[in-house]
C-alpha cells in the first residue's frame, strides 16, 4: 500500500545570480567594448557616471609654431578609409582618352573584378546586360587588363601571370613558355623534365622557374579598401624597470565608473520611487562589476607576465610553455574564468603589441629533461632552413635529427606540421636543381 509522507532534506546548490553573470560578461570584454558599454549604461542611467580619461599632451612638430594641445584626440591621427579596387581602377579609366561606350564597359567590368583582381562573371550575361557585341566586349577586357597592377583583370592563375610576364621589360626568357605550357609542370617542378618538354637548357629552366614564383598570384590582395580598419588599444603596459617587473592597466582599456553622489543622497533622503532605487542598485552593480573586472584583470597578467619574466628581457624567442591551467592554479581561480580574462585582451611590451593569448604556448620536450615552447622551435626550424644549400635541402626526417641534436625531442610528423604551419615548402620543392 502506497503511503503519502512529507519528508524535509537539506541541499546546496549554486546559484548563478544577475550580478555575477553580469561580472562574467563585463571580463569577456575588450577596452573598446567595455568603454562602449558602460556609455550605453551610463546614457540609459543617470546615476552612472563615467570618468574621463586623463587628456593627452601633443606638442605640434611645427618648428615655428609650438604650442600644447591639452585636449589632443589621438584618433584625430588615424588614416581615412581607403578608396577601394574598384574606385582605383576607374579612376585609371576616367584618365584615359577612349569613346564613351568603351568607358562604360571598361568601369563595369572593373565592378567585377574581385579582391584578388580576377575578373570571376560570366561573359554572355555582361554581353546581355550591356547589349555589347563579342569585339566590344573584348575591346573592354583588353583594356581593363592594361590597368595597373599588371595582372589585373585575368580570369585564371594562368592568364594572371602571362600579362604579369607580358608587361615585365626584365622577363626572364622562357617564362612565357613555360606558363603557357601548363601550371603543371610548376607543381612540382623538375628543371630536367620541364627543360626536355620546352626544349630549353635546365639552367635556363631553373632561372624561369625562379621568376614565375616571384610573380604575383594574387595582383589586389593588398589594394583597395576591403574592410573597416582595425585599431588595437592595449590594455595593459609591461615594462623592466632597473631589473624589476613593472605592469600597470592602461585608462584607454579601463574606464572607471562612480555612482552619483547626489542623486544617490536624494534618493536615500526623498525616496522618490522604487524605480530610482532599482536604478541606483544597478548603477553600484556596474560600478562593482568592472572594479572586480579590473582585479581580476591585473592578477591574471601579473601572473602570466611573471611565468615569461625571460621575455621581458630576450624577447620572443625565450617564451616559455604555458597553459590555462598554470595560471589558474597561480591565481586560485577556475580555468574558465582565466579564459574570460585573456579573451579579447592586449598588452604592450617592450617588444610590441601582443594579444595576451600569445603568451600560452605547448610545450615540447628537452633531451634535458626542461621543456620548450613551440614558439621557439618554429623559429629554430625557420633558422635552420634559412641556412641549408640550396641544392641539397634538409628533408623532414633529418631537421628532425637536427633539432634533437640541439636537445629538442620532436617527431618528423611535427616537424612537417610546423613546416606547414610556417608555409615552407617540402625538401623536392625547396630545391634549386641548377
Amino acid at each position: 500500500m502506497l503511503g503519502v509522507q512529507l519528508v524535509q532534506e537539506q541541499r546546496f546548490r549554486l546559484s548563478i545570480t544577475p550580478e555575477m553573470k553580469q561580472s562574467f560578461h563585463l571580463l569577456t570584454l575588450s577596452g573598446q567594448e567595455l568603454s562602449r558599454y558602460l556609455q550605453d549604461a551610463a546614457a540609459d542611467n543617470p546615476l552612472l557616471e563615467l570618468e574621463e580619461q586623463s587628456v593627452y599632451s601633443f606638442k605640434s612638430s611645427r618648428r615655428n609654431n609650438q604650442h600644447m594641445y591639452t585636449s589632443y584626440d589621438p584618433l584625430l591621427r588615424a588614416k581615412g578609409t581607403a578608396p577601394t579596387l574598384e574606385q582605383l581602377l576607374a579612376s585609371q579609366i576616367r584618365l584615359m582618352k577612349i569613346p564613351d561606350r568603351l568607358e562604360k564597359v571598361a568601369v563595369y567590368l572593373a565592378g567585377c573584378v574581385n579582391a584578388d583582381g580576377y575578373l570571376k562573371v560570366e561573359l554572355s550575361e555582361v554581353q546581355v546586360e550591356l547589349g555589347l557585341s563579342a569585339s566590344e566586349l573584348n575591346a573592354g577586357i583588353d583594356l581593363l587588363q592594361s590597368l595597373d597592377p599588371p595582372g589585373v583583370g585575368a580570369r585564371d592563375l594562368q592568364e594572371c601571370l602571362l600579362l604579369q610576364i607580358q608587361r615585365d621589360p626584365a622577363a626572364v626568357p622562357y617564362a612565357e613558355r613555360i606558363v603557357k605550357a601548363g601550371l603543371e609542370a610548376l607543381v612540382p617542378f623538375h628543371p630536367g623534365r620541364t627543360a626536355g618538354k620546352i626544349g630549353i637548357t635546365s639552367r635556363g629552366a631553373q632561372a624561369a622557374y625562379e621568376y614565375i614564383t616571384r610573380l604575383d598570384p594574387k595582383p589586389c590582395r593588398s589594394i583597395g579598401c576591403t574592410e573597416r580598419a582595425h585599431y588595437i588599444v592595449p590594455d595593459a603596459v609591461v615594462d623592466m624597470v632597473h631589473g624589476e617587473m613593472v605592469l600597470k592597466l592602461l585608462a584607454a582599456g579601463n574606464p572607471r565608473v562612480s555612482v552619483n553622489e547626489a542623486c544617490s543622497n536624494w534618493i536615500q533622503e526623498a525616496s522618490p520611487g522604487e524605480i530610482w532605487v532599482t536604478r541606483a542598485t544597478e548603477a553600484r552593480a556596474i560600478m562593482r562589476s568592472v572594479q572586480q573586472r579590473r582585479r581580476t584583470l591585473l592578477r591574471v597578467l601579473m601572473a602570466i607576465m611573471e611565468e615569461q619574466k625571460r621575455f621581458l628581457s630576450e624577447g620572443p624567442v625565450a617564451l616559455a610553455p604555458l597553459n590555462l591551467a598554470a595560471i589558474a592554479e597561480k591565481v586560485r581561480m577556475h580555468e574558465s574564468t582565466v579564459s574570460r580574462a585573456v579573451n579579447g585582451k592586449y598588452i604592450h611590451t617592450p617588444y610590441g603589441v601582443y594579444e595576451v593569448k600569445a603568451f600560452f604556448d605547448s610545450g615540447i620536450t628537452m633531451v634535458s629533461g626542461g621543456q620548450t615552447s613551440a614558439s621557439a622551435v618554429k623559429r629554430r626550424l625557420k633558422e635552420i632552413i634559412r641556412t641549408e644549400q640550396l641544392s641539397k635541402p634538409y628533408s623532414d626526417s633529418q631537421l628532425s635529427a637536427l633539432l634533437e641534436g640541439e636537445g629538442i625531442i620532436i617527431s618528423r610528423r611535427t616537424v612537417a606540421k610546423y613546416r606547414e604551419e610556417l608555409r615552407i615548402l617540402s625538401s623536392l620543392e625547396r630545391k634549386r636543381w641548377a
